[in-house]
C-alpha cells in the first residue's frame, strides 16, 4: 500500500504497524475497512475503530486518550463553524460566538430531564419499582419450605439423603423440594431505567466538563481584559480579535454559562444519587437494553415509567455520535483535518497582516514578492517563489508522538488539546500549537513568521561585496551607511534615497549584474530593518564590531531595542527587547530571541 507521510515527507510502500490518524495520505485508491472507497490523495483517518484495513493489508490505529474525547468533539465543532464563516472579511480565529451560545443554553434533553427530576418520577421508580415474582424449585431445609410442588413426594421417595429418619408411620424429611418465590427486579422496564441513568450520567459528565472549559475560556478573556502589565499593542490586537468574535460583553456570557453549568451539575448530582440507592442497585450492570425501545404497556401508560421513553428518545437525538456508522465517523475525522488546515491558513493570514498581505494572498516586502500557497493540507510562505516557511497542520487529538520530525524550514501545527495554555514560550521545539481556544494564537504564528522573515534580513547584513571596482569604491567613500575596505564594500546602515540611487547606478555601470543585484537586495533589506518591527516607526541602526548592530525605535512610547551579535564562531543571536529579557506573555511577538548560523 503506497502512502505519503505528511510529517516527514517520506513515501511508504506498506502500512506501518501503528498508524496515527491523519498522518498519512494515500498514493493510490483503496478500500478502507470494507465500508468506504478512498481515492488517491485522501487522508487516512480513523473510523472510530482500532482496525485499519486497506485492501489486503492490515494495521491498527493508535488509541488517543479517552479523557480527551469530549475536547476533541468540541474542537471538531469549532473548526467546522470557523470553516463555514463568511471569508469576504477575514474572520477571527478565536472561539466563535455561535459555539458558546449553543453550549450555554440548555437543550431539549436537559430541560426535559429537569422537569422529570423536579416532578420526582425517577425517584418514585427507584423507591417503588414495578417488580415481578420469580419462582424456582429447589431442595431446601424443611424449615424454609413454604410451598411444596407436585414433585415433592416423588423427589423425597427417591432421595434418601433428604430423610431425617424413617419411622413406622413413614418418613420424617430433613430437606424437601420446595417452590421459592423471589422479587424479580430485572424486568425490561427496570433495565431501561438503569441503563438510562447510566447514559444520562455519562452525557452530563461530559457536558459539565465542556461548560467548565467554556467558563475557563471566558474567565481567561475577562482576566486578560483586566491585566495591567501587558504591552498595550498586544492588548489592543488581541482585544480586536476578541471583539470581532464577541459583539456582546463576555461578562454576560460567562454568567449565562455558569448558570447552565450549575443546572446541569444539579441534574448530574441527582442522577448519581439514584445510582447509589434503590432500584439501580438491584439491576445487574450487564443487563442491557437495545438502542430502540420496546414500547411495553408499562412504558406507555405508567405515570412514572412513561417518562423513561421520552428521555431515552431525547438522549438519542442529542448524542448523535452513538448513531454514526463507521463511514460517517471516517468522514467527520477527514473533514476535521481539512478544517484544521483551513484554520492554520486563517491564522497565518492574520499574522501576515503586518506585512500588508492582500486578499489575494500576496504582498511586496523588502523588495521581495511574498505569497501564500496551499499544497493539499500544507501551507507554504513563498518569498520570490522559494519556500521560506512551511506549515504542516495535523489535527491530532492527543500528545504528539515521540520522535516526530518535519523537514527543514517546516513546522508542525497541532491543536494541543492535551495541554494547558503555556505563555512562557511561543514555540515548542519544531512544533507550533494553534487552537481557537488560545487567545495568543495569532501571536504564536506571528512570532514564527517574524522570526523567519527577520532572519532573511539578517543573513546578508554587512556581508562584503567584492571584488569592488575602483570607480565604485571612490563613489562610496563618503556615503553614510557604507564602509569601504580595500576592494570590498559593506552596507552597515540605511542609505538616503539619493545615495541609494547614485550607488545603484555605479553598481549597474561598473560591476557584474550579480553584484549589482546583491547591492540592491542589501539596500532594500536595510530599509526594512530600519522599520521598527513593533510600531513600524523609524529605528536607528548602529553598526557594531564584528558585523553586528544595535538599534532603537525613535517613536515616542515605543523604544523597542534590537541587537544582532556574534555568540560564537558561526552562530549569531538576534534579540528584540523592551526590558531585560523577552517575555512572550507580556509582549507576544514584539519580544523575541533566536540564533541562526551566519557567515
Amino acid at each position: 500500500m503506497k502512502l505519503y507521510d505528511r510529517l516527514s515527507g517520506d513515501r511508504l510502500d506498506r502500512l506501518p504497524p501503528v498508524i496515527h490518524p491523519g498522518r498519512y495520505v494515500l498514493r493510490q485508491s483503496a478500500r478502507f475497512n470494507r465500508h468506504s472507497q478512498l481515492d488517491e490523495g485522501a487522508v487516512l483517518s480513523s473510523d472510530g475503530t482500532e482496525r485499519c484495513e486497506l485492501d489486503q493489508e492490515t494495521a491498527r490505529f493508535s488509541e488517543p486518550d479517552p479523557a480527551l474525547d469530549d475536547d476533541t468533539d468540541f474542537l471538531t465543532r469549532v473548526l467546522d463553524n470557523i470553516a463555514n464563516l463568511d471569508d469576504k472579511v477575514l474572520p477571527s480565529p478565536l472561539l466563535p460566538t455561535a459555539v458558546i451560545d449553543e453550549d450555554t443554553h440548555l437543550n431539549d434533553l436537559e430541560r426535559a430531564l429537569g422537569d422529570v427530576l423536579k416532578a420526582g418520577h425517577l425517584h418514585m421508580i427507584s423507591k417503588r419499582p414495578r417488580i415481578d415474582l420469580r419462582y424456582e424449585e429447589t431442595v431446601t431445609e424443611v424449615s424454609r419450605a413454604r410451598r411444596l410442588t407436585n414433585k415433592t413426594y416423588t423427589h423425597l421417595a427417591s432421595h434418601s439423603e433428604c430423610w431425617q429418619r424413617q419411622t413406622l408411620q413413614g418418613i420424617q424429611p430433613k430437606r424437601v423440594l420446595a417452590r421459592l418465590s423471589e422479587d424479580e427486579y430485572a424486568i425490561y422496564e427496570n433495565i431501561v431505567y438503569a441503563r438510562l441513568v447510566d447514559k444520562l450520567e455519562r452525557y452530563l459528565t461530559g457536558r459539565v466538563r465542556r461548560l467548565d472549559s467554556l467558563c475557563e475560556q471566558l474567565e481567561k478573556a475577562l482576566a486578560f481584559s483586566s491585566s495591567t502589565d501587558l504591552n498595550h499593542r498586544l492588548f489592543d490586537e488581541i482585544c480586536v480579535l476578541w471583539g470581532s468574535t464577541y459583539k456582546a460583553g463576555s461578562a454576560e456570557r460567562l454568567k449565562a454559562t455558569r448558570e447552565a453549568r450549575e443546572t446541569v451539575a444539579k441534574h448530574l448530582k441527582s442522577l448519581r444519587s439514584l445510582q447509589q440507592t434503590g432500584l439501580y442497585l438491584q439491576v445487574a450492570r450487564d443487563r442491557q437494553a437495545g438502542p430502540v425501545l420496546h414500547r411495553s404497556n408499562i412504558l406507555m401508560h405508567d405515570q412514572h415509567y412513561r417518562h423513561l421513553g421520552i428521555l431515552w428518545d431525547a438522549l438519542r437525538q442529542t448524542v448523535q455520535s452513538d448513531r454514526l456508522s463507521p463511514a460517517q465517523r471516517l468522514h467527520i475525522t477527514q473533514k476535521r483535518e481539512t478544517d484544521y488546515s483551513h484554520y492554520v491558513g486563517l491564522v497565518l493570514r492574520h499574522a501576515l497582516q503586518r506585512y500588508g498581505l492582500g486578499s489575494d494572498g500576496e504582498t511586496v516586502w523588502a523588495g521581495h514578492v511574498v505569497r501564500l500557497h496551499r499544497d493539499q493540507f500544507n501551507w507554504h510562505l513563498l518569498v520570490d517563489g522559494a519556500v521560506k516557511l512551511g506549515l504542516v497542520p495535523w489535527a491530532y487529538p492527543d500528545a504528539l508522538p515521540a520522535g516526530v520530525m518535519v523537514p527543514e524550514r517546516f513546522w508542525l501545527c497541532w491543536p494541543g488539546t492535551e495541554l494547558n495554555d503555556t505563555l512562557d514560550q511561543a514555540l515548542i521545539g519544531q512544533a507550533l500549537r494553534l487552537s481557537p481556544m488560545d487567545l495568543y494564537v495569532v501571536e504564536r504564528m506571528g512570532y514564527l513568521v517574524d522570526r523567519v522573515l527577520t532572519s532573511m534580513l539578517l543573513e546578508d547584513y554587512a556581508v562584503p561585496l567584492k571584488p569592488l571596482p575602483k570607480m565604485v569604491a571612490e563613489g562610496a567613500g563618503n556615503v553614510q551607511g557604507i564602509m569601504v575596505q580595500a576592494s570590498q564594500l559593506q552596507l552597515i546602515g540605511p542609505l538616503s534615497s539619493a545615495d541609494t540611487v547614485n550607488m545603484q547606478t555605479l553598481f549597474d555601470q561598473h560591476t557584474r549584474p550579480e553584484l549589482a543585484q546583491t547591492f540592491r537586495r542589501q539596500a532594500q533589506h536595510l530599509q526594512a530593518l530600519r522599520r521598527c518591527p513593533v510600531c513600524n516607526g523609524v529605528s536607528t541602526i548602529t553598526a557594531q564590531d564584528n558585523g553586528g548592530f544595535s538599534g532603537q525605535c525613535q517613536r515616542a512610547g515605543c523604544g523597542a531595542k534590537r541587537y544582532w551579535r556574534r555568540a560564537k564562531e558561526g552562530q549569531w543571536i538576534y534579540r528584540l527587547l523592551f526590558g531585560d529579557a523577552p517575555d512572550f506573555r507580556v509582549y507576544g511577538r514584539r519580544s523575541m530571541e533566536f540564533s541562526i548560523p551566519h557567515r
